[in-house]
């Protein structure tokens, strides 16, 4: 396991360790698509650490405090870090090519949804792609 998987599976904790494994599997997908499409930087780090992109790592998020202080040995960690080495081996994508998605949860879609192409719901998150 590499540093960048590391950041990869503490990123899906801290965004999606409450989904199904098919929810889990997707957001993890979206990381694989961000590292493709080079726009967030070429690495799962650079991906998972770009500003303002996954709200886990940002300061005032209690989820912060969750992902640094996991135990390296925890269950959930560790299957985690299964899904993303499996997202970046493998060709299917069940987000059909998503770079973006949100919680259905929100009270509002994010501006950026408008004009997106949206991928479709996996567990409780609408994945999209074509986001300028």
């Amino acid at each position: 396991m590499t540093f960048a998987q590391e950041i990869a599976a503490r990123t899906l904790y801290g965004e999606a360790r409450g989904e199904t494994d098919d929810g889990q599997r997707a957001v993890a997908r979206v990381l694989v698509n961000r590292m493709r499409d080079g726009r967030w930087g070429n690495t799962l780090t650079t991906v998972c650490m770009w500003p303002f992109q996954f709200s886990c790592w940002l300061p005032r998020d209690p989820n912060l405090k969750k992902i640094i202080s996991l135990p390296d040995d925890d269950p959930m960690l560790e299957k985690l870090r299964g899904l993303v080495a499996e997202a970046l081996a493998s060709t299917k994508d069940p987000t059909q090519g998503a770079t973006h998605y949100y919680a259905v949860s929100m009270i509002k879609a994010p501006a950026w949804s408008a004009g997106a192409t949206l991928c479709g719901q996996i567990g409780n998150h609408l994945f999209y792609r074509d986001v300028k």
